[in-house]
């Protein structure tokens, strides 16, 4: 009997063990999807990987003067009527460069942010004219360290959301702490930033989760975006390449095309299908303004013209360039 009661609590104590391993490694295994699923950082987590501010505060390196604005860029500027372009997607700025702003039902997005004071004031007043509150925005992307998508982030800070999250690559930040006021890197600089963007990253706000692309190229620090909008509750994926020109050298340029492949591949998973530009013209959006109820948003183009027609217009630029004779060819060494 005692053999007997001996066995079965050595048969309880084993079972015992077992079921805990067991729960353990499922539980092990849950954690593993979860982290697996949740591929994504919040802003604050986003904010709190900054782990050292100082790394953020402005170094004043060599900056020099700034000069006059390009004439192409500079006050006045023509206002470009706001407008909706998605149920949670919306488009302001001037004929020069715009921004985007998404509503992600927890606080407004700003992508880019214009060339300075006046035209984001521009785009401010623009916001209200689309019932948007100006002060909702919570998180302020810039696609790159050109001076007409960061030159308005100061202005907004100061007078519009001034708790908004700033975010860009430390590759463009470093730049801005050590390039003259020349160039492409004159006008009024960010601060400090709260986000340092890397390739393959992903913030959550509210309902909304952005993709971050590094596409350098058109600058060292370019970014470019993926992110989901709907269309009367209809699902679509947005992309937007965060570089336009490509300049007459030889590494940039080639570097642009690679860039714009790369994109491709994370377009094509993320199954994009509506492919939009920071510098949009009135003829971008001329259908979509007179589109009646009912009919389909004409910015939708699909998966194939995400790459055939949208993803094409950088490589026509690219090609353009080579053929161009403006850039030296290589020299033997």
């Amino acid at each position: 009997m005692m053999k007997t009661r001996i066995l079965l609590i050595a048969l309880f104590c084993c079972t015992t063990f077992l079921s805990f391993l067991t729960e353990k490694k499922i539980s092990a295994q849950a954690t593993s999807v979860t982290r697996l699923t949740h591929d994504y950082l919040t802003v604050d987590e986003a904010a709190a990987s900054l782990k050292l501010r100082e790394s953020a505060a402005k170094l004043a390196i060599n900056l020099g003067v700034s000069p006059k604005l390009p004439g192409s860029f500079s006050p006045p500027y023509r206002s470009f009527k706001p407008i909706k372009l998605f149920d949670n997607l919306y488009f302001v700025g001037t004929a020069t460069v715009g921004a985007f702003i998404v509503d992600s039902g927890d606080g407004l997005v700003m992508l880019d942010t214009g060339i300075g004071d006046e035209d984001v004031a521009i785009m401010v007043e623009g916001m209200k004219s689309l019932l948007l509150d100006p002060s909702r925005i919570k998180l302020i992307f810039i696609s790159h360290e050109h001076f007409d998508h960061y030159g308005g982030v100061q202005y907004l800070k100061k007078n519009v959301c001034p708790d908004a999250k700033v975010a860009m690559s430390l590759t463009g930040w470093n730049l801005l702490q050590s390039v003259p006021l020349e160039w492409a890197y004159i006008g009024t600089r960010p601060q400090s930033i709260d986000i340092y963007l890397i390739d393959g990253m992903k913030i959550k706000i509210g309902s909304e989760i952005f993709q971050i692309v590094a596409t350098p190229g058109h600058s060292p620090g370019c970014l470019s975006f993926i992110f989901p909008v709907t269309d009367n509750g209809e699902a679509h994926v947005a992309g937007i390449m965060g570089g336009s020109a490509v300049w007459p050298t030889q590494v940039e340029a080639r570097l642009y095309k690679a860039s714009i492949e790369y994109f491709k591949v994370f377009a094509k998973a993320a199954k994009c299908d509506v492919g939009l530009l920071f510098h949009s013209q009135e003829s971008d959006f001329a259908q979509l303004r007179i589109r009646k109820p009912g009919e389909p948003n004409p910015l939708v183009i699909g998966q194939e013209k995400f790459d055939t027609v949208y993803l094409k217009k950088f490589r026509d630029r690219y090609q353009k360039m080579i053929e161009s004779g403006e850039i030296s060819p290589y020299k033997p060494l």
